[in-house]
């Protein structure tokens, strides 16, 4: 028979099994639209190149110190310096620094992207602008390229951006060009000024910058690296005590970009996989009892001179009907449930998000993996069905007919399902366990009822910048007397907020070029901050006042700081150095307990806190916090409108602390709901098949139910005996998934907070939610057994 004979006649053999084909494509539609959606996510975030004309050879900068094992995307200025003098192998080396800073434009003033960069920057990416010219070498602190969003939202169009004049900290930037709109580095950028190639700071302890580089055609990375190895050694003996240990290393921009989700999306991948198998063995079964049931047309169409590859072609044939079928709905879903997973990952969990799509790449996967399942679902079903014996056959009709016992492969694949499922749940199972720790963790700071209002004051000069922090001042202490709110304070370096330092310090008169010196977190703070978050004040006292410019210079620390400096000591009165802004001492007057700074995961660090008057550089730019009494959202616009009528070039964005956390741990709850989504899909495939062997044998021993029932057994006692048997394939299912979970769970640990991989609370747990669940898919065939009658069933056998 020709293949497209063969094709129509399997059409017409599904058309005319509706129920069959119906649960059959369905079953491998839902198995294989996941896969589809999550493979569109893997493949637009991981796979698919960067869509800019030199990306393979565009390199993202890291300071190494490969004795301790630690790496940093950042760079000093002074070693930025040195790396492109002496870097040769590198065409181009360009550095940046910013985030979402506030602009001030003709009518108002907004939060945006916006990155002070290299004149060189953006011509590493050999973007052409839309309008206008790329940044030069004259434009510095003048000149800037803006994102076509952005020249559309505030001027219309690309046309209308050139030639305007934008103020950011004071500075007036020209837009000299508009990029296309589909270009965005870093992720969150839509504004590049023109920022000097020589580093500001050229400390060499301060990593103030992220740097990017081109590398010479023909260049291999490992070249490349092999040469900065050897710059590092050398500024290594040059100095010895900032640069002791420390080397640089290039890496494909990529993985700066997309490094942090690579395990957690091939992790995923895996689960979805699991579910696709799950839904293959599900439509095996269906198979195989389907086979079964046409052993006698087998039979006659052996006898009829069909050889066993005619007849294991034609029901190959009829798996991959099935299978392209399941896969075309499952494309359709697909596009659904990427819709749906970038709504998940809203909160900027997944870079790259702009180039996820279901595109031709996608639906070839689509298409390879519905071909894969029919091989898988159709190969066993198709040669037991080759295997028939012709004259059991035909002598009985095609009752159960076909050699080779296909009771035991459909069991072990029922078994295969239950195991399957068992090892997703168990993954969701800690998964879940593990986000529910990071919620109910200590954070050592208050986060219910609390708006937060990122705010950028333009400020350049030292004058500038001391008015704006007098300006931060005035407005906290009029915030705290609005109805609604209780009190209110402002500071640079709120936990998980986008802003903060780090870096090394020194007490009590040592010198701060010794090697090895302890590090600690840095931040600034104004009065009333800590009672506002709810940080509680140790011993001594709060910043105040009092605390100006001009004052003696103090600080808090954090109780883990007093700890690693002080041991038992009191430290109030002792002094404490770093390099933020200037080597200064401080006298340290209140010790704070310990906040998790960067997150719920994050392990609380020792912590300086500077007051905000003190270093005004960096106090124009923070974020002001009020604990309120009403819902913190509803103030928003009093808010907004009370520091406008101060000063409307004052830019603002508002959250609150609970969004603030939330976006924090945006990760681990993407992967614990969607591995929890996989391990239900798995779970309801299983109970399916559960379901269906249950029914398959619960109509085949009708016979014997009814010589049971005939001598006495009670309904209850039928019933029982289907659940036991159901209940034995779940155990063995089981049985088989906890050494599968056991040997999985390990790659687990990296993403787990609070318990580890082998915890025997979540496996009880799943084991004692899975089993009953799978066993009560048996219940429907285990209630029509029990009511079978008993003449009914002896006659017709």
């Amino acid at each position: 028979m020709a293949l497209g004979q063969e094709v129509r006649y399997a059409v017409r053999t599904l058309r005319n099994n509706p129920g069959f084909a119906a649960i059959a494509v369905l079953t491998l539609a839902l198995g294989i639209g996941a896969n589809t959606a999550m493979f569109s996510v893997v493949h637009g975030v991981l796979l698919r190149p960067l869509d800019y004309p030199n990306a393979s050879r565009i390199v993202a900068l890291q300071t190494a110190w490969p004795q301790r094992n630690k790496t940093t995307w950042r760079a000093t200025g002074g070693d930025l310096v040195d790396l492109r003098a002496q870097a040769g192998d590198l065409e181009q080396l360009a550095f940046y620094q910013g985030g979402m800073l506030g602009v001030q434009l003709a009518s108002h003033a907004e939060f945006v992207g916006t990155y002070l960069v290299t004149p060189n920057f953006l011509s590493i990416f050999g973007q052409a602008p839309v309008a206008g010219r790329l940044l030069e070498d004259g434009d510095v602190r003048r000149g800037a390229v803006v994102g076509m969003p952005f020249a559309v939202r505030n001027f219309g169009s690309a046309a209308g951006a050139l030639g305007k004049t934008l103020h950011m900290d004071a500075v007036a930037y020209e837009i000299v060009g508009v990029l296309p709109a589909g270009f965005s580095f870093p992720p969150e950028a839509q504004l590049w000024l023109a920022y000097s190639p020589q580093p500001q700071n050229l400390n060499r302890t301060a990593f103030n910058y992220r740097a990017i580089g081109l590398l010479k055609s023909g260049v291999s990375l490992d070249a490349a690296n092999a040469q900065l190895r050897t710059v590092g050694s050398r500024l290594e003996s040059q100095y010895q005590d900032s640069n002791r240990g420390k080397t640089f290393q290039v890496m494909p921009l990529e993985e700066q970009l997309v490094g942090p989700v690579r395990s957690m999306l091939y992790f995923l991948m895996a689960a979805v996989s699991l579910v696709l198998l799950i839904a293959c063995a599900n439509v095996a079964n269906l198979m195989l009892a389907r086979a079964t049931s046409r052993s006698r047309e087998m039979a006659v169409r052996s006898a009829l001179g069909a050889s066993r590859l005619d007849i294991v072609r034609q029901l190959l044939v009829e798996s991959a009907v099935v299978a392209l079928a399941g896969g075309l709905l499952g494309i359709l879903l697909a596009y659904a449930g990427t819709t749906a997973l970038l709504t998940l990952t809203n909160q900027g969990t997944l870079p790259r998000s702009a180039d996820v799509q279901v595109d031709w790449a996608v639906m070839l996967f689509a298409i390879a993996a519905s071909l894969g399942a029919s091989f898988l679902f159709g190969l066993s079903p198709a040669w037991q069905a080759s295997r028939v014996d012709l004259q059991e056959a035909l002598k009985q009709g095609g009752r159960g007919a076909v050699a080779g016992g296909p009771a035991h492969l459909r069991n072990a694949l029922v078994v295969a399902q239950v195991a399957l499922s068992f090892v997703l749940a168990i993954g969701a199972g800690l998964l879940f366990r593990s986000f529910m720790a990071l919620n109910e963790v200590d954070l050592g700071y208050r986060s219910q009822g609390m708006l937060v209002m990122q705010a950028h004051h333009p400020a350049r000069t030292l004058e500038e910048n001391l008015k704006a922090g007098q300006f931060f001042a005035t407005l906290t202490a009029e915030l705290s007397h609005l109805p609604g709110v209780i009190s209110a304070g402002a500071a640079m370096g709120v936990p998980a907020g986008p802003y903060g330092s780090n870096g090394s310090y020194v007490v009590d008169g040592q010198d701060f070029h010794s090697r090895n010196l302890p590090q600690a977190i840095f931040s600034l703070s104004g009065p009333g901050y800590f009672s506002t978050m709810g940080i509680p004040l140790v011993r001594g006292r709060d910043f105040s006042a009092a605390d100006t410019y001009d004052a003696p210079l103090v600080a808090v620390i954090s109780e883990s700081l007093a700890k690693q400096s002080f041991g038992n000591q009191d430290p109030v009165g002792h002094t404490i150095e770093c390099g933020l802004d200037s080597l200064k001492w401080m006298t340290v007057v209140g010790v704070v307990a310990d906040v998790r700074q960067e997150s719920p995961a994050s392990s609380p660090g020792p912590t300086l806190y500077m007051p905000l008057l003190q270093h005004p550089f960096y106090g124009n730019e923070l974020q002001v916090v009020m604990r309120t009494a009403v819902t913190p959202t509803s103030l928003i616009d009093t808010v907004r409108s009370r520091v406008g009528a101060e000063n409307p070039q004052v830019a603002m964005r508002f959250t609150t602390m609970d969004a603030m956390l939330s976006r924090s741990i945006a990760t681990p709850r993407l992967r614990m709901t969607l591995v929890a989504l996989f391990a239900g899909l798995a779970l309801l495939l299983a109970m399916a098949g559960m379901y269906g062997v249950m029914s398959y044998v619960t109509t085949q021993r009708i016979p014997e139910f009814g010589v049971r029932m005939a001598l006495g057994a009670s309904p209850r006692d039928v019933v029982l005996l289907v659940l036991r048997r159901a209940a034995q394939m779940a155990a063995v299912g089981i049985a088989i998934g906890l050494g599968l979970a056991f040997s999985a769970a390990r790659v687990m640990n990296s993403m787990l907070f609070g318990l580890k991989s082998t915890d025997a609370t979540t496996y009880v747990l799943v084991l004692i939610a899975v089993m009953p669940i799978v066993t009560l898919a048996a219940s429907v065939p285990a209630w029509r057994a029990a009511r079978v009658d008993p003449q009914s069933a002896l006659r017709n056998e």
